[in-house]
């Protein structure tokens, strides 16, 4: 994946004639705590440092603004189809394409953002895929959605999952591990075990990490997407804090990154310049 600065970008989504990309927190010119390329107003960031970020981090990846289409996410498994930006945005947590210069998009600051192309009909889907997302099986369930209503070919989709907050940090208790145990398809391949250190290894318990990347990857190629078409990041937001936004980390006054994904109207489309 390629870095230039203001979003991390795919390459391989270029020979499609598409765009998949995950904002930085960088380039942008929101104040602290939401430094600088926050693109939520939910922070209590002022609507014109979010409308110009996101005329920022668009014209790094070259759509329009108002070519994105975005939901109000609500951690659970409903699935929206656009073909154009609707009014109400959809209440869902992931949102399919089904119109090439449409761009589907999510909100994150920790939790897995996860893009699908489908390069033979030209569908595009991006999705939210948190600790409630993943024991839903959102992101299998938006597969099994474009197989059976678009006729996706598994064997052709391609599936991106960008910068979340990783094993390595994501600590969890009971509220996470039982329900994760209890739906996710070899939950204990995704639970780190590991003993506590410092003042808190006087208690004796064990603390318990949980790998939504592995996760969501495994659902992938259950759902029969080929391990060659399957990218990720490999990159933690929370330890990461130069270049990503974290609610683990930074408590609730976080900033949100956005991920994008969808084709383009055409090849000559994209040389235009956005905005």
């Amino acid at each position: 994946m390629d870095n230039n600065g203001v979003a991390i970008t795919v390459p391989e989504a270029k020979q499609f004639q598409a765009v998949a990309a995950f904002s930085l927190r960088t380039g942008g010119q929101s104040p602290r705590p939401l430094d600088s390329l926050n693109l939520s107003v939910s922070q209590g960031d002022s609507p014109e440092n979010v409308s110009r970020n996101l005329s920022v981090f668009c014209a790094s990846v070259g759509i329009r603004p108002d070519s994105i289409v975005t939901c109000k996410q609500v951690h659970e498994d409903t699935i929206a189809v656009v073909d154009a930006a609707p009014s109400p945005v959809p209440e869902a947590d992931a949102i399919i394409s089904i119109q090439p210069g449409i761009f589907p998009g999510v909100k994150t600051a920790d939790c897995l953002p996860v893009l699908l192309l489908d390069p033979i009909n030209r569908i595009s889907a991006a999705i939210h895929a948190g600790w409630r997302g993943t024991v839903l099986n959102i992101t299998g369930k938006t597969v099994r959605f474009m197989v059976k209503q678009f006729f996706a070919d598994p064997g052709k989709l391609v599936a991106i999952l960008g910068p979340a907050i990783g094993p390595c940090c994501y600590e969890v208790d009971d509220t996470v591990l039982v329900p994760f145990r209890k739906h996710v398809p070899d939950a204990e391949l995704f639970i780190r075990e590991e003993n506590r250190t410092g003042a808190a290894a006087s208690t004796g318990r064990k603390s318990y990490r949980v790998d939504l990347e592995g996760a969501n990857r495994r659902e992938l190629a259950i759902r029969g997407i080929p391990e060659g078409n399957i990218h990720a990041s490999g990159l933690c937001t929370c330890c990461n804090p130069h270049l990503f936004f974290s609610y683990r980390r930074d408590g609730a006054r976080s900033g949100r990154h956005l991920a994008v994904v969808g084709f383009r109207k055409s090849v000559e489309a994209s040389k235009k310049p956005c905005g």
